[in-house]
C-alpha cells in the first residue's frame, strides 16, 4: 500500500510539472515576437518619404513592416506584369498618368534603406480589387480594367461590379486566369529581396452595400442588395452547379467561395520563392470573415497554408471578444504560431494602450499596428500619441 501512495505521489508530481511547463510556454513569452507595421501607398509619394519612414521604423525597433505596392491593379515597383500607378507621377486622380515611370523604385528602396537594420520588408499588395473610381484606365496600358473586363466579379443582377469613388471593383478568385496573373504578381515581387508578401483584400466583397448607394444613387434597399452579391458569372455558376447540383444550399454556395478563395492563397503560396514568408490580412472577427466574405483564416492558419494570418482587430467595444474569436477559430497551437494581432491606431489612444497591453498577454506570434501615418505627422516626426503608442507597443531595452 505504501508503494501504491508513492507512485501516486510521483505521479502527481510529474502531472503538475507538465501542466506549469505548458502553462510556461504558453502564457510567459515576455514579449511578441513580431512587432510589425503597415504603410500604406498613401503615405509616401517621394523617395525621401520611403527613406524617413524606413529609418523611422528601424529606429522605433519594428521588427517588420508590410510596405504597400500594389493597391487596385497598378504597381508602385518595376513591374512586368501591371502598369506603374498613377499617383507616382502626380497628384490628384489623373489617370492619364498611368504607367508613366516615375524614375524610381519604392519597393527597392525601402529594401535597400532597411539593410543593415534589424527591419524586415514585406511587399504589401491588395489581391483581389482590380480597379478604383470611377474614371476608366487608358486602354493603352493594358490595366486590367480595360485589358481584361471578363475577369471581374458579376453581380446577382447579372451585371459587372462596379467601382465607386473611393472604392473597388474585385476580379474574381474562381477564374483560373485570374489566379495566375495574381500567382504571377506575387512571385514577382517575391523575387526582389524581400523578407515575405503580405496579402489584403483576399476576400469577397462583403463590405460593397456600403459604397453601392454611391454608383446607383437612385437604387432601392433591395436594389442594392442584389448588386452587393457577387459573383453570379457564367463560370461561377457552372462551376458551382458541377459541384453541388442545379439547387445547391447556402452553406454549399459559402463552401464553394471559401474555397475559390483559398485556391488563390494556394497558387501564390506555390509560386513563391523558397525562404519567403506568405502572410495575409483577414476580418478582425472570423467568424464574419469566413461567412459573409468566404475568408476562412482559421483554415489557413491551421493547415500552415499561411505563415502569418494578421487578424485586422481594429474593433472597440469588441476587441476581446475578437481575439478570443481568433483563437478559437484557429487553435491554440496556430493562434501561437501564426497568429499576428493587428491593431488601429486611429482609436482612441487610451483604448489602444490597452489593447496592447490585452494583444501582448494573449499568447499570439506577434503584434502589428495600422498604420504608419497614425503615428507620424507628414514631416516624418513622432506625434504625441505615436510616442505614447511606441513606449507601450515596443518592449524597452
Amino acid at each position: 500500500m505504501r508503494r501504491f501512495f508513492w507512485w501516486v505521489g510521483i505521479f502527481l508530481v510529474v502531472s503538475v510539472l507538465v501542466i506549469l511547463i505548458w502553462a510556461a510556454l504558453r502564457n510567459d513569452r515576455s514579449e511578441p515576437s513580431i512587432r510589425a507595421i503597415w504603410v500604406s501607398r498613401y503615405e509616401y509619394k517621394t523617395p525621401d518619404d520611403v527613406e524617413k519612414i524606413i529609418k523611422n521604423l528601424a529606429k522605433a525597433g519594428f521588427t517588420d513592416v508590410f510596405f504597400q505596392v500594389r493597391g487596385n491593379g497598378t504597381a508602385y515597383y518595376k513591374s512586368n506584369l501591371e502598369p506603374w500607378a498613377f499617383e507616382l507621377s502626380g497628384s490628384g486622380d489623373n489617370v492619364d498618368l498611368l504607367g508613366n515611370d516615375p524614375g524610381w523604385d519604392p519597393l527597392q528602396l525601402a529594401i535597400d534603406t532597411a539593410k543593415g537594420t534589424q527591419l524586415r520588408v514585406h511587399a504589401y499588395m491588395n489581391v483581389l480589387p482590380g480597379w478604383k473610381g470611377l474614371a476608366d484606365p487608358p486602354t493603352e496600358q493594358g490595366q486590367l480594367w480595360s485589358a481584361h473586363p471578363d475577369w471581374f466579379m458579376v453581380d446577382s443582377l447579372g451585371s459587372k461590379m462596379l467601382p465607386t469613388p473611393g472604392w473597388y471593383t474585385f476580379v474574381n478568385p474562381v477564374m483560373p486566369e485570374v489566379r495566375k496573373h495574381l500567382q504571377a504578381v506575387a512571385h514577382e515581387l517575391s523575387e526582389y529581396d524581400v523578407a515575405g508578401v503580405h496579402l489584403d483584400y483576399i476576400r469577397y466583397p462583403n463590405d460593397y452595400r456600403d459604397e453601392a448607394p454611391k454608383r446607383y444613387p437612385n437604387a432601392s434597399r433591395a436594389e442594392i442588395e442584389q448588386r452587393s452579391e457577387f459573383s453570379y458569372d457564367p463560370l461561377s455558376l457552372n462551376e458551382l452547379a458541377a459541384r453541388f447540383g442545379e439547387d445547391p444550399t447556402k452553406e454549399q454556395i459559402r463552401e464553394f467561395r471559401c474555397d475559390s478563395v483559398t485556391q488563390v492563397i494556394r497558387d501564390i503560396s506555390a509560386g513563391l520563392r523558397d525562404h519567403c514568408l506568405l502572410s495575409c490580412s483577414v476580418l478582425g472577427n472570423p467568424v464574419d470573415g469566413k461567412f459573409l466574405a468566404y475568408q476562412d483564416s482559421g483554415k489557413w492558419a491551421k493547415e500552415g497554408l499561411v505563415d502569418w494570418v494578421v487578424q485586422m482587430n481594429y474593433a472597440t467595444r469588441s476587441f476581446n471578444l475578437y481575439l478570443k474569436k481568433m483563437e478559437e477559430t484557429t487553435g491554440r497551437r496556430a493562434f501561437r504560431d501564426r497568429v499576428v494581432v493587428g491593431l488601429f491606431c486611429e482609436n482612441d489612444t487610451d483604448l489602444l494602450l490597452e489593447q496592447i497591453d490585452t494583444a501582448k498577454h494573449s499568447s499570439c506570434l506577434g503584434l502589428a499596428l495600422f498604420s504608419y501615418g497614425y503615428l507620424f505627422d507628414e514631416q516624418h516626426q513622432l506625434t504625441k500619441k505615436g510616442r505614447r503608442v511606441l513606449e507601450r507597443f515596443i518592449p524597452a531595452e
